[in-house]
């Protein structure tokens, strides 16, 4: 099975430039967990609940919020980048031991490094999508 069976598409994403109050609200009311960030049509990072959360202090939650003399907080600015990613054609199976190995809840999917999909663990779980290759990570009991 391939990633572009299963991924989700399409997919909300939004800009380095986007303030941060705006990009937790899209995660909020969609219920996602990250979206990916384009500039000029192309990756260049995600940002997740936990990029949010852990937002630089400098100016407080003011900042986060409502902006201050330096402007609000933009996603350029926490966002994780680079980015882990994969292409269509890569193997679903393949894209679960990433995101196990690795940690990670989701993974934009791109073309080039245009954003195609985007790739979930719920994704993969709705899928059936399982790795019966034994684990490189110790077991977490």
């Amino acid at each position: 099975m391939r990633v572009r069976d299963v991924m989700s598409h399409p997919v909300i994403t939004v800009a380095p430039t986007t303030e941060a109050a705006i990009a937790a609200r899209v995660l909020y009311s969609h219920g996602f967990t990250a979206l990916p960030v384009v500039d000029d049509g192309r990756l260049v990072g995600i940002v997740t609940e936990a990029d949010l959360i852990t937002a630089p202090p400098e100016d407080g939650a003011h900042r986060w919020r409502r902006g201050s003399a330096t402007g609000p907080l933009r996603v350029g600015e926490v966002m994780t980048s680079p980015v882990e990613s994969l292409t269509p054609g890569a193997e679903a199976v393949d894209a679960a031991r990433i995101m196990v190995d690795e940690r990670i809840r989701c993974l934009p999917i791109v073309d080039g490094r245009h954003v195609v999909g985007i790739l979930t663990r719920r994704d993969l779980l709705e899928a059936g999508v399982v790795d019966t290759r034994p684990s490189e990570r110790e077991p977490n009991y």
